[in-house]
């Protein structure tokens, strides 16, 4: 190769480099200067894996929350995957709330069982976490063997919070639950939601605040988040959130209209819920609302099923079931979200 042509070639690769570095300079985005921005923190539930109770092959523990004023804000209810809310004695509502992922180390305050939480229990085969009892719930736990966590007679797992009043202020934690049925094993298999986990059709008409009043103190509203596609609750005109301010936010609702009323035993109000036959049910998810229909027999466990009569099917997320009086004022309509 002659002089020349070597100097032909360092030439052209001068150009080349040359080239390149004016394209990587003008191409490329400058990254001297960088603008902060500011962080909003909203209140609102993280994401969770959240899954059927009983999916794992585990019998779910169904733990009875106490809901009067004095007992507010309640401690692990945002974390719970299934809650049933059922009206008492006075309509004074109280929740069975199942924890799938979540692991509270604080749930409470517990208060005592009725005979229906007892039939919901053996429905979806649980365990019933609770302090006490009505006399025909003793009644039902003693003859039918229900599994209980009673604190009772097993107060290991329970503690009493100091600064609250008795009786609104007995707590318990997941793993102490736990770690108590595994000195104490109780024999019990999951037996299934009334439920499906999957993807609901696309029907029904809009309906974004939904309005359940169970009576006064107690009542609810639903508001639907169309960003997040769940509802924050309310109740008494208040948003409803627990201890750690997280609010309570289901992905579905589903409202079983049921026969409430109230007896004396002993001398003492008990209330009572008829969930034996069949009744209306409201089905809302994805800010709609669909009309199906509840049944419930004492060879059959609770069933729930859409106006095509098929299993109901929600999307993955928290579940509120609701057990509402059918006297009592309802409604769902269509209106802006949150």
């Amino acid at each position: 190769m002659t002089v020349r042509q070597r100097i032909a070639i360092w030439a052209a690769s001068v150009v080349l480099v040359l080239a390149a570095a004016a394209y990587t300079r003008y191409s490329r985005p400058s990254y001297d200067v960088w603008i902060e921005l500011p962080t909003v923190s909203l209140p609102m539930p993280q994401a969770r894996k959240v899954f059927a109770p009983g999916e794992d092959g585990i019998a779910p523990l169904l733990a009875v929350i106490e809901n009067t004023p004095e007992a507010r804000p309640q401690s692990g209810l945002a974390d719970a995957c299934l809650v049933y809310a059922m009206p008492t004695e006075g309509l004074i509502t109280r929740f069975l709330a199942a924890f799938c992922d979540g692991t509270p180390k604080t749930v409470g305050p517990i208060r005592s069982a009725r005979r229906y939480m007892l039939e919901i229990t053996r429905d979806i085969g649980a365990i019933l976490v609770h302090a006490g009892h009505s006399t025909d719930a003793l009644a039902m736990i003693r003859t039918q063997k229900i599994p209980v966590i009673n604190e009772f007679w097993t107060p290991g797992p329970f503690w009493r919070d100091g600064r609250r009043q008795m009786p609104h202020n007995l707590y318990t934690g997941i793993d102490r639950l736990r770690a108590a049925l595994e000195k104490k094993p109780i024999e019990v298999r999951p037996r299934g939601l009334p439920y499906a986990i999957g993807n609901p059709p696309d029907t029904g008409t809009p309906a974004t605040t939904i309005r359940l009043d169970y009576g006064p103190g107690y009542a609810v509203r639903y508001q639907y988040d169309s960003g997040h596609k769940w509802y924050l609750r309310e109740q008494d005109g208040e948003p409803h959130v627990d201890a750690d301010e997280k609010p309570i936010a289901p992905v579905s609702i589903l409202v079983m209209f049921v026969h409430w009323w109230q007896v004396q035993e002993n001398g003492i109000d008990s209330s009572k819920i008829d969930l034996d036959g069949s009744g209306r049910l409201t089905i809302l998810s994805h800010g709609r609302l669909v009309e199906g229909t509840w049944s419930r027999s004492v060879r059959e466990p609770l069933a729930l099923w859409d106006a095509a009569r098929q299993q109901v099917v929600v999307p993955r997320g928290p579940v509120w079931i609701e057990l509402f009086p059918t006297d009592r004022p309802f409604s769902a309509q269509a209106g802006p979200t949150r």
